[in-house]
């Protein structure tokens, strides 16, 4: 099979003007060093005044830049720099402390501090609350829990209860910690 194209004999041929009005128009001269770059002489004048200005131009990577930023703030995984468990204030004589992985019971570990003093040296994290019994001083009682380790499946995670003496439930929260990383709870007695 073959196709052909029928010519039409009403076609309009249009001139072009001639090479040597378009050569004239061009600034070809020794005092323009850039012989790659070729002006027109209308617009050589314009762009003369446009260079004196001091251009100023947008970075297309501030806009990812932002975001960015935007997400780091955002973000809940940043494990390294610990979490503030919260605060309360209780007329007991003293609280219990229990904690447990709430994840995958992976061999997480942590060190429990009382007011900068090491309560516990090293708390194997089970499915099963552990703890133990706080006595309680006047005033502040900052409870510290520093990651050991992130077990097999990083990050360090539990889950935190605390009861008073009259094992009523007074704080219950959770923590996700880097290596080194802690969760501070405050008790205050009154």
């Amino acid at each position: 099979m073959s196709y052909s194209q029928i010519e039409n004999s009403k076609r309009k041929i249009e001139l072009l003007p001639p090479t040597s009005a378009a050569i004239k128009k061009l600034d070809i001269t020794p005092r323009n060093p850039n012989y790659f770059s070729i002006k027109k002489k209308e617009e050589s004048k314009t762009t003369s005044k446009r260079l004196d200005k001091k251009e100023t131009f947008l970075n297309p990577g501030d806009i990812y830049l932002k975001k960015l930023n935007r997400e780091e703030k955002k973000k809940p995984n940043n494990y390294n720099k610990g979490e503030y468990l919260g605060d309360v204030s209780t007329g007991s004589s003293y609280v219990n402390i229990l904690c447990r992985d709430f994840e995958y019971i992976d061999g997480d570990r942590v060190r429990i501090t009382v007011n900068d003093s090491i309560v516990i040296y090293n708390l194997y994290l089970e499915s099963s609350f552990s703890g133990f019994k706080l006595p309680l001083t006047t005033g502040f009682n900052k409870i510290d829990f520093i990651a050991l380790n992130q077990g097999s499946s990083g990050p360090n995670t539990a889950e935190l209860r605390v009861f008073d003496d009259a094992n009523s439930l007074i704080s219950s929260n959770q923590w996700n910690l880097s290596t080194g990383a802690k969760a501070t709870f405050i008790v205050v007695k009154k």
